[in-house]
C-alpha cells in the first residue's frame, strides 16, 4: 500500500525539482494559445493519466496509425472510452506519443529528463476483477424460478419478499440455472424485490382472468418467452426496456454488430374471452429492412391454450419505420368467444437483416370480472434489483468487500438506460464511494461492479478502487518511467539520480540512511530515540557515523576521527584505512540499498532488460594528508519488488568492495 515516503518523494521529484511550477500554471494565462515553459535543466517529474488524457491519447495520429498498422483500431478507441489500459505492453507502445504531443504539460522538457506516468489498468488486479471483466454473465430471474421459490404457481409475486427473501433462493436458483458452473465463475442476477410481505386472497370466480392489461412495469410480468432460435451466443431475443417512462419488451437478433438468424415468442397468461373482447396494444418496429418486411417478420397470432397459432391481422401498420409508437387499433375475437386463449407476439430476424420491435400496453377488453387468485399480490410493489455471486466449487455466495450498482443508482446519477458509459465512471463512482461507505478508513479497498455500455453492448465490469483517507481512487494502477532521447521519449524503468550538495532530494535519501542505520543497528544496541545520540547517529538525529550519511551536509562523511568519536566500541583496534573501508562498504552494500528499499517500494524488474539506478553523490574523505569532497557514482539493479542489488561503485578500482 501507500506510504509517507512514496507521497514524500512524489512531491519532491515534481514540486521541489520544478522550483513550484504547476503541471498547468503556464496555460492559465492566454485564451487559446498556450505557451509552453521553458526548462532550463534536466528534470525528473511525475504525473498522473487524467479520464480526459486518455481519450486524447487515443485520438493522437501517431498512436491510431500504430493501431491501424497492427489490426488494433478497436483497442485503441476502448483506451479512450474505458479510461484505462488493457495492460502494461498496451500502455508502452501509446504513452510516447502523448508525451511528445503539444497536450500533454510537459512536452518540452529537456533530453535526459524523466517522467513516472501512472495509469489505470482494467486487468490484473485481482482475480475477482479479472474473471468480472472476462465472463460475468447477466442473469434474469424468471416467473417460473419466482413460483418455485414461492411453492405455488398462484400465490406469488415476480419477485421476493421478506418471508421469501432473495439471498435464501438466488443461490439455489442459479445451481439450476448454472448446472455447469466452475469455481471461480461469476455471475450478476437481475430480480425484484418487495420490502413487504404480500397476503394472498383468493377471489371468487373463475380461475382464469378475462381481462389482460399489461404495460411490463416490472420486468415481464406474467408474459412467457418461447425461445425457438437464439441469435448467436445471445442467451436471448426478448428483453424488458425503458425508455422516455414507457415501459416495453423489446426483441432484436442483431448482437454485437452483427445481424444473426432468430426466432421467438412472447406470450401471453391464458385469458377467458367473454361476450365481444378485443386486442389491442401499441408497437414500434425499426431497422427492418423496410416497413412491409417488418410486418412479414413481425406477427401476432391466438391460439386456445395448448394449440396451434392462427395469426390475426393488425389494423394499423406504420407508415415508416422509426421509433414512433403505432396504436395496432382494435383486433377482433370473437372467433374465441367462450374460449380460453392465449396471445402471441412472434419475432423473426436473418443474417439480411435483423430489426429491432418493442410492444408495450397489451389490452383484451371489455373488462370483465378481475378474478385472480393473487389480485392482492399485484397490489405489492417491488423493486428492481442487482447481486453478484461467485461459486465456490460447491454453491454459489455473494463476494465480500463488493459494492454493486443497483438500478436506483444509476437513475440517481441520471442515466436514462440503466448503465454507465463513456468516462461516467471515473466521474461518478468516486461521489458514490463516499455516499455508500462514509467511514472507510485510509488505505481501505472495495471491488465496484456495475453495468456498461461500449458503445455497441452493455457488459458488466469490475474495478478496484482505493480511498487514502480523504477520496477514492482507482486501485487498479501501474507506474512506468519514461526518458527523454534525442527528443523521443521511451519507456526507461531505469534511474538516474545525483544527490547534489544542499538539495531537497539529497536531504530525503541520506535521512532515510539516518533512520535506516537507527532502525536497524541503533534500536538493537539499545537506542530508543534517533536523536539520543547512543550509538551510531548523533544526537542531532540526521547523521550517522556506521556509513558516514549525512541529511545536513548532504553527503557521506568518511572522516575516520569522526566515526570514532560518535561510537568508539564499533571501531575499535581499527586503522583509519579500516575504518575507512569499513564504512564505505557499510553505505554501498547495507544503508543505501536500504534506503532505496523504502523510498522506491514500486520498483520492478522487467523482463527482458537491467533495471538499473545510477547515483551520483559527494564524499567528505580524507586525501593526501587533508579532506576534500570528491563525486562518485553507484549502481544498483533491480533485483525483485523493491529489491536492491549493488553493482558497482567507482571508489574501488574495480567497482566493488574488497570486504565482499
Amino acid at each position: 500500500m501507500k506510504t509517507r515516503y512514496i507521497k514524500s518523494l512524489a512531491i519532491l521529484l515534481s514540486a521541489g525539482m520544478l522550483g513550484g511550477c504547476g503541471e498547468n500554471a503556464w496555460n492559465d494565462h492566454l485564451d487559446g494559445f498556450k505557451e509552453p515553459p521553458v526548462y532550463s535543466a534536466v528534470e525528473t517529474v511525475s504525473y498522473t493519466l487524467t479520464a480526459k488524457d486518455y481519450s486524447t491519447l487515443a485520438g493522437l495520429k501517431a498512436n491510431t496509425a500504430i493501431a491501424e498498422a497492427a489490426g488494433e483500431s478497436a483497442e485503441l478507441k476502448a483506451i479512450g472510452t474505458n479510461a484505462c489500459f488493457s495492460s502494461q505492453e498496451e500502455a508502452r507502445k501509446y504513452l510516447p506519443a502523448f508525451l511528445a504531443d503539444s497536450s500533454f504539460p510537459y512536452f518540452t522538457l529537456n533530453n535526459g529528463s524523466s517522467i513516472k506516468v501512472t495509469y489505470a489498468l482494467s486487468s490484473g488486479v485481482s482475480e475477482a476483477v479479472d474473471a468480472i471483466n472476462s465472463d460475468c454473465p447477466l442473469y434474469r430471474v424468471s416467473d417460473a424460478e419466482y413460483q418455485s421459490a414461492w411453492g405455488s404457481d398462484e400465490d406469488f409475486i415476480s419477485g421476493f419478499a421478506p418471508v421469501t427473501p432473495a439471498a435464501s433462493n438466488l443461490p439455489k436458483i442459479l445451481l439450476g440455472a448454472f448446472p455447469d458452473a466452475e469455481e471461480g465463475d461469476y455471475v450478476l442476477a437481475s430480480y425484484y424485490e418487495s420490502a413487504q410481505n404480500p397476503v394472498f386472497t383468493t377471489v371468487e370466480g373463475n380461475d382464469v382472468p378475462t381481462t389482460i392489461e399489461e404495460d411490463f412495469a416490472s420486468d415481464q410480468m406474467s408474459f412467457t418467452i418461447d425461445d425457438i432460435q437464439l441469435p448467436g451466443t445471445s442467451t436471448y431475443v426478448w428483453k424488458r426496456g425503458s425508455y422516455g417512462g414507457v415501459n416495453y419488451m423489446q426483441a432484436s437478433g442483431y448482437v454485437n454488430k452483427e445481424n444473426l438468424d432468430s426466432d421467438s415468442w412472447l406470450i401471453s397468461p391464458a385469458v377467458k374471452i367473454e361476450d365481444n373482447a378485443t386486442l389491442s396494444f401499441q408497437y414500434i418496429v425499426n431497422f427492418f429492412a423496410n416497413v412491409e418486411k417488418a410486418m412479414e417478420e413481425f406477427t401476432v397470432g391466438v391460439r386456445e391454450t395448448g394449440g396451434s397459432w392462427t395469426t390475426v391481422e393488425i389494423p394499423n401498420k406504420p407508415a415508416k419505420l422509426g421509433y414512433d409508437w403505432i396504436e395496432s387499433g382494435a383486433i377482433d375475437l370473437a372467433a374465441w368467444k367462450g374460449k380460453t386463449i392465449e396471445i402471441g407476439f412472434h419475432y423473426v430476424s436473418t443474417t439480411a437483416k435483423a430489426g429491432t420491435l418493442r410492444v408495450t400496453d397489451i389490452k383484451v377488453l371489455p373488462t370483465g370480472t378481475r378474478s385472480m387468485t393473487r389480485a392482492a399480490a399485484a397490489e405489492v410493489p417491488t423493486v428492481a434489483k442487482y447481486a453478484l455471486y461467485r461459486f465456490n466449487g460447491n454453491a454459489w455466495e455473494m463476494p465480500a468487500n463488493t459494492l454493486v450498482l443497483q438500478p436506483a443508482d444509476y437513475t440517481a446519477m441520471g442515466s436514462t438506460y440503466g448503465n454507465l458509459q463513456d468516462a461516467q465512471p471515473q466521474e461518478y463512482l468516486p461521489i458514490y464511494l463516499r455516499s455508500a461507505l462514509p467511514y472507510a478508513k485510509a488505505e481501505d479497498q472495495t471491488t465496484v461492479v456495475y453495468r456498461y455500455y461500449t458503445g455497441s453492448s452493455t457488459v458488466n465490469r469490475a474495478e478496484l478502487w482505493d480511498f487514502n483517507g480523504q477520496e477514492w481512487s482507482r486501485g487498479n494502477i501501474a507506474t512506468d518511467q519514461y526518458t527523454r532521447n534525442n527528443n523521443v521519449w521511451q519507456f526507461n524503468p531505469s534511474v538516474n539520480l545525483t544527490l547534489g550538495k544542499g538539495e531537497a532530494i539529497s536531504k530525503l535519501y541520506y535521512q532515510t540512511c539516518v533512520d535506516w542505520v537507527f532502525e536497524n543497528i541503533d534500536v538493537p544496541l539499545g537506542s530508543t530515540s534517533i536523536t539520543s545520540g547512543v550509538g551510531y547517529v548523533t544526537k542531532y538525529g540526521n547523521n550517522e557515523y556506521y556509513s558516514g550519511s549525512s541529511a545536513y551536509q548532504t553527503n557521506v562523511d568518511l572522516r575516520p576521527s569522526a566515526a570514532v568519536s560518535q561510537y568508539p566500541a564499533g571501531y575499535e583496534d581499527m586503522s583509519d584505512a579500516e575504518i575507512t573501508e569499513l564504512e564505505k562498504y557499510r553505505f554501498c552494500y547495507e544503508v543505501f540499498p536500504g534506503a532505496l528499499a523504502v523510498l522506491h517500494q514500486d520498483a520492478r524488474p522487467v523482463a527482458g532488460m537491467d533495471v538499473l539506478y545510477t547515483i551520483d553523490f559527494l564524499v567528505y574523505e580524507p586525501v593526501d594528508g587533508g579532506v576534500k569532497t570528491n563525486t562518485y557514482q553507484m549502481v544498483y539493479k533491480v533485483a525483485g519488488p523493491g529489491e536492491f542489488e549493488f553493482v558497482s561503485c567507482n571508489w574501488w578500482s574495480d567497482g566493488k568492495s574488497p570486504l565482499e
